[in-house]
């Protein structure tokens, strides 16, 4: 059966090369622990009890998810600990609820638990018709979901002030496709039986943070390392594990302002290929087709599958939460992607402002402005990452003392102009 594919989760298994990789990363880590013990002195502690919260709803419209309106919530330290939530009612395109509680202490400043529930019923995810950089940003449809459920759960080995933190996740995903339409929202065709898909994706990696403050930094080098697989579910599907790899360097500029430059790369290595016979893909995937429209339609999927199927897929370029703002969630994907970014972080404050607007309640510490600059390429083979896509842009941050980082961003590229209203730093 052909599934549906999430551009934020990959499948793999390792290989030969995976184990001379985590030698080399055990090495690293032995050589760099007095380093991060010691290392760059962080300015305020970790582990922040200011309380904050934020009910708020707001319109939404992004591409590759749709538009709508969303209901936020979020409460920081609740109870004066160090436990967050973070909940949000969605409607439009599409609806349901993500809820997320993190920071929550299994031992005291040492072992972490977060957790993430997710209940979709209604959602369109952009399919593009090729992958790579070439493709054509019009050449798409929209699968449409009645269910994109989920839960995570990870834990997090913090040590020296979460200088260096090893984690261990586990997700588990329900999806179903019912039909697919063409890019203006008209029904192309309906699939005999929907498209369940069921999956869980098991992810470690590890966290070596040599800056003055892990949610704000202003100075250091951070190195993050993760690698994730979900096993195949039958002998069509692939077999493969997805390493990302993401360096920063944080300079300060001046007194309380920072040059952040940041370099990522994503790599996924096949032990084995999934189904790549055209015929059988055809087949199996079951959309009744009446019109040529339906029929490009089916090829293209069928087309993507086998790249899929033979190459795996990396990390995806493009979307609202980290790299490459100004191009839809997902834009570009492959089995292979670098990314370059910058951001000048131009803090005009940096005093504690408390701060009470009845939906609204925390302390700022800082307010900043942010120019940045970001490029990024995706190809089926590492040799073939030549043609680069970028984003320009400005943004304005409010960081709390909470240890939230409000952001609004607007970012310019070659296939339009986007807004991004979210929280958390890119990189």
């Amino acid at each position: 059966m052909i599934r549906p594919r999430s551009n934020r989760r990959n499948r793999g298994r390792s290989v030969g090369g995976g184990k001379a990789l985590a030698g080399a990363l055990v090495l690293l880590l032995l050589a760099l622990l007095p380093v991060v013990s010691q290392g760059v002195e962080r300015r305020r502690s970790q582990y922040l009890k200011e309380q904050a919260y934020l009910v708020v709803p707001f319109p939404f419209n992004i591409p590759g998810i749709g538009s709508g309106i969303a209901v936020t919530g979020l409460a920081a330290n609740i109870g004066g600990g160090n436990t967050d939530a973070f909940g949000i009612i969605i409607t439009g395109d599409a609806s349901g609820t993500i809820v997320r509680v993190s920071d929550f202490h299994l031992i005291e400043e040492k072992l972490i638990l977060s957790v993430t529930y997710q209940r979709i019923s209604r959602a369109v995810i952009n399919n593009y018709e090729t992958r790579g950089m070439d493709s054509d940003p019009n050449a798409f449809n929209l699968l449409e979901l009645s269910q994109a459920d989920g839960q995570e759960i990870e834990l997090c080995l913090c040590l020296f002030e979460k200088k260096l933190q090893f984690f261990l996740g586990m997700e588990f995903d329900e999806s179903t496709i019912e039909r697919v339409r063409n890019s203006n929202g008209e029904i192309i065709g309906d699939f005999d039986q929907p498209i369940r898909g069921r999956e869980t994706t098991r992810r470690i990696g590890v966290i070596i943070d040599n800056s003055d403050d892990l949610s704000d930094p202003r100075k250091g080098i951070r190195l993050e390392f993760q690698a994730r697989r979900s096993p195949p579910r039958d002998g069509d599907d692939p077999d493969f594990i997805v390493l990302d790899l993401s360096l920063g360097f944080y300079i300060p500029m001046g007194k309380i302002s920072t040059l952040v430059l940041n370099y990522f790369q994503s790599d996924a290595r096949v032990s084995r290929q999934g189904q790549t016979d055209p015929t059988a893909l055809r087949n199996e995937l079951g959309l009744n087709c009446t019109t040529p429209e339906c029929n490009a339609a089916v090829d293209a999927l069928v087309e993507r599958r086998i790249a899929e199927n033979r190459f795996g897929t990396a990390t995806s370029l493009g979307g609202a939460f980290s790299r490459l703002r100004s191009y839809p969630v997902g834009r570009f994907q492959g089995a292979h992607m670098v990314f370059y970014g910058a951001e000048f972080r131009w803090n005009l404050t940096d005093e504690a402002t408390p701060f009470d607007y009845f939906i609204w309640k925390d302390v700022r510490s800082s307010l900043q402005l942010a120019f940045f600059a970001e490029t990024g390429s995706v190809a089926e083979s590492r040799s073939g990452l030549e043609k680069f896509k970028s984003s320009y842009g400005l943004g304005i941050r409010l960081i709390s003392a909470s240890g939230f980082v409000y952001r609004a961003d607007l970012a310019t590229g070659d296939e339009g102009t986007e807004t991004v209203i979210i929280f958390g730093y890119p990189f």
